[in-house]
């Protein structure tokens, strides 16, 4: 039986405390009608990184507790599964290092890390051997039965269980540019079949007024969801089903905004629904670290409901509550700009590693997306390389999408609140290649 629980005090903005109650009625989206209008209300939740506070392991499969030793190369940096993306100087994830950063070791072999490439912390030997793969259009088959021990002293003993594991540690396919030779770099080429291309003359600089994908996705941006004192009569909301309500109106936001976004209403709607199923999360998480910048220890869950370290102790989410602190710290050092996230979040929605029978189109999806946020990243800051910085956000928006899970499933284990049917459906953990 649930315990009793308190009712949180909110101010109305005048200096008057109000007791709060249910979340302010709005009409009913459902999940897979029509789009909802640009200006319809939808919105999504989310933190950053200090160095030394905390500590993340490789989740594995999602919704399983990640479990580490401390020798597990696991135990000294988590990586993520997202798409590693280049410029015209510099491929994402070759060469990045933080010099700032403890020892890290290859997820890959456990030899000594030398900087993060293509998405994951990795040393030169795998860094190589996976460029190789890709590169050359590589299939290896395994002697055994795929599950060969991957080490560093083993690591060349299977090359097909080998590049398995750097698949499932995070590195990315879209990491390696396919376009390099010998003797030096080629010049970046951008796919022509992409449908988002800002073309620019020798007489015009680029503006994000170019930026068609960016204008659309500002133009159904969802507003911040706010809380309306309960009505007499009707039984007062604790902390935790506030919670519960919240990430219940956000989901079903986030389903209408993504039915926005150019692209995505062009895979079958099944695959609609594992992309969604499998980002969520991160796409939650990620908005409610942006609404709470800058850091102040506190998340703006909606306009009049802040989340501080208290609430978070009494709705037993401590761990999800410094996660999201994580990642507004991680926003805050790469002093991301509201379109540069607005795009960041569309990237998080096309960047999933869920399984699809669609991957032409689920890649022009997201190079659509890389191609529009290379370019207001150069806008923004002069120079598209500087989006290494805002990709590096993403590893620790893959941690979040276990820990946002699992705490929700072990809520709706415990029966301490009621939790509508589509919520508790997108808790399974998706199927991800």
């Amino acid at each position: 039986m649930a315990r009793p629980v308190k009712t949180p005090r909110m101010s109305d903005g005048s200096g008057n405390v109000i007791m709060v109650g249910v979340i302010k009625k709005e009409e009913e989206l459902s999940p897979f009608g029509p789009p909802s209008s640009p200006n319809s209300a939808m919105y999504s939740p989310s933190a950053t990184l200090l160095p030394n506070e905390v500590s993340f392991c490789d989740g594995g499969v999602i919704g399983e507790i990640p479990q580490c030793s401390p020798e597990s190369p696991d135990q000294h940096f988590c990586s993520s599964t997202t798409s590693a993306l280049a410029d015209a100087n510099t491929s994402i994830g070759e060469d990045l290092k933080d010099d700032e950063s403890p020892r890290r070791l290859c997820l890959v072999c456990g030899d000594v890390a030398s900087g993060f490439h293509y998405g994951v912390a990795s040393c030169e030997a795998c860094k190589a051997f996976f460029k190789r793969t890709i590169q050359g259009n590589i299939e290896y088959n395994c002697p055994a039965a795929n599950d060969c021990e991957i080490n560093k002293r083993r690591r060349k003993a299977c090359q097909a269980c080998r590049f398995q594991k750097c698949l499932e540690k995070g590195m990315l396919k879209e990491g390696v540019r396919l376009d390099r030779v010998r003797g030096g770099r080629q010049k970046y080429r951008r796919n022509n079949e992409v449908p988002y291309i800002v073309s620019v003359s020798s007489q015009f600089k680029p503006s994000l007024e170019d930026n068609k994908l960016l204008e659309i996705l500002l133009g159904c941006e969802p507003e911040i969801l706010s809380i309306v004192p309960e009505r007499e009569g009707r039984p007062v909301l604790s902390p935790l089903n506030i919670l519960s309500e919240l990430y219940d109106k956000e989901l079903v936001n986030v389903i209408g905004w993504a039915k926005q976004i150019p692209g995505f209403t062009d895979l079958s709607l099944t695959n609609q629904m594992r992309l969604l199923q499998s980002t969520w999360t991160e796409i939650l998480t990620l908005s409610l670290a942006f609404r709470s910048l800058p850091p102040c220890g506190k998340l703006n869950f909606a306009a009049d409901f802040i989340f501080d370290e208290m609430l978070a102790q009494e709705c037993g989410a401590m761990d999800l509550y410094q996660l999201c602190l994580v990642i507004t710290d991680r926003l805050q050092n790469c002093s991301i700009c509201k379109e540069e996230y607005i795009l960041l979040k569309a990237l998080v929605l096309a960047n999933s590693d869920v399984r699809l029978d669609e991957a032409l189109a689920l890649k022009q999806f997201r190079e659509s997306i890389v191609s529009a946020l290379m370019d207001c990243v150069a806008i923004m800051r002069g120079n598209s390389a500087e989006m290494a910085n805002i990709l590096l956000c993403l590893p620790v928006l893959r941690q979040a999408d276990h820990t946002l899970r699992s705490f929700w499933t072990n809520v709706h284990r415990r029966g301490a609140v009621v939790m509508n049917k589509l919520f508790i459906e997108m808790l399974d953990p998706p199927l991800r290649s």
